[in-house]
């Protein structure tokens, strides 16, 4: 009777060594096989854990510095709209001339 009891044992032994093998090859299985989908899938929840992230500017670029703001917007004036149309140009003028009342005009 001794003898049926060690054979269980053994029997037991190579059970749980097929099961964990044919566990891991399942698992090797899935992740080869659905590789794309996975990806995507564990991109999303990094994100989506990622602290330093902020999901209401999704898309827009990060926001300058107060300080950087205000030196770009010193150094670059606003350009200057005229407040009339420019007045057509008669055939006979020439553009020297123009220009020079123009010249004239803003002395």
């Amino acid at each position: 009777m001794a003898k049926g009891g060690e054979g269980r044992e053994g029997n037991a032994l190579k059970t749980a060594v097929i099961v964990a093998g044919g566990l891991a090859l399942a698992w090797v299985t899935v992740e080869t096989a659905f590789r794309p989908f996975l990806e995507r899938l564990r991109a999303a929840v990094s994100r989506s854990t990622d602290p330093s992230r902020d999901p209401d500017q999704e898309g827009d670029p990060a926001p300058a510095p107060a300080a950087a703001a205000e030196e770009v917007e010193e150094k670059a004036p606003a350009p200057v709209e005229p407040s009339a149309p420019p007045a057509p140009v008669e055939e006979g003028d020439k553009v020297a001339d123009k220009l020079e009342e123009a010249a004239a005009k803003a002395e």
